[in-house]
């Protein structure tokens, strides 16, 4: 519903002819070089990933992990895809769901607080008189939620004698404190939590470049200014809940954005989705390429397993059990 409310929305605003001829009349040089620095970003994301990780599984699992969950949360609501990335980080990393789940979860927290720094420096960078209140609480609880983890990771095996100290008649729950010990170790080292830092910050200045870059092949006069608000502006609205891909969201919030600092709706129609195909397409494209490589082959393959089920053949008891 949100995501028909948001096209509706465009429809009405922007003028689609007009936005199809600026789409055909787009500049190719600066959507190729766009497409790169994208890569390059998706690369350095990756990097945060496995830092937050403690370096374990490498940066092709971290990788993986990142462009999986790309993948899935284009083609499924919910951010489904959030659950798998934890899933493959935490197989490919050792630390398990719980790890993965930890380090997920801690770039969340990150993304928030320079997501916050980049809607406000874009507010400031236009010239907008409007409330950065909201913006700044957010940067705010999510360097206490990190602040609080560091905590808890720095004292985590005291709190690991304390929890199972008290879960004694619950063995289940108390054979989950280890798992959670684990999967906060790497955030006990303040070091390599601050290169995730850094390095998600350059990430993020990356995207700006990337934004800019498709913007001019179709406003040739955006200023760098206009990227930098309208990506803040986007990083929130896609919060919203929405369809897979958060297809009509993602339009609207660039849309509205790049309206307020008076660029015209149908080119800003044409930006928004040439963006969008682009990041679609990229993080598709990649994460099915590492996903036929996570899943394994041959007769314990996926594809084995829906032709087995779509002929009415049951899976072989020695699979079930590897299961």
């Amino acid at each position: 519903m949100v995501s028909a409310i948001a096209v509706a929305v465009l429809l009405a605003v922007a003028d689609v002819g007009r936005a199809v001829d600026a789409l055909l009349a787009a500049r190719p040089a600066e959507l190729a070089a766009a497409a790169a620095v994208f890569a390059i970003g998706l690369v350095g994301r990756a990097a945060c990933s496995r830092e937050l990780v403690d370096g374990r599984g490498g940066l092709g699992g971290a990788f993986a992990a990142l462009t999986i969950g790309y993948l899935i949360n284009n083609l499924l609501p919910l951010r489904a895809g959030e659950v798998a990335r934890a899933l493959v980080l935490g197989r490919r990393s050792g630390l398990g769901a719980m790890g993965g789940a930890a380090a997920v979860a801690a770039e969340r927290l990150l993304d928030l607080v320079l997501a916050a720094t980049i809607l406000v420096s874009g507010l400031a960078a236009v010239g907008l008189d409007t409330s950065w209140a909201s913006a700044a609480m957010a940067a705010v609880a999510a360097v206490a939620g990190m602040a609080t983890l560091v905590l808890v990771a720095r004292n985590r095996l005291a709190l690991a004698v304390w929890l199972e100290a008290r879960l004694g008649r619950w063995p289940r729950l108390a054979s989950l404190v280890p798992r959670a010990v684990a999967a906060l170790e790497g955030f006990a080292r303040p070091r390599r939590l601050a290169r995730a830092a850094l390095i998600l910050a350059a990430s993020w200045a990356l995207a700006v470049v990337v934004f800019w870059l498709v913007m001019r092949a179709f406003i040739p006069a955006a200023p760098l200014a206009w990227a930098v608000f309208g990506l803040g502006v986007m990083a929130f609205g896609i919060a919203l809940p929405s369809s897979p891909g958060a297809v009509g969201v993602y339009e609207a919030a660039w849309v509205s954005a790049l309206a307020m600092v008076g660029a015209d709706p149908a080119d800003a129609l044409a930006f928004a989705v040439a963006a969008h195909a682009m990041t679609f397409g990229i993080t598709t494209l990649c994460g099915l390429v590492c996903l036929a490589r996570e899943v394994p082959g041959g007769n314990g393959g996926v594809a084995a397993k829906a032709r087995r089920l779509l002929a009415g053949r049951p899976t072989p008891v020695s699979e079930e059990a590897t299961q």
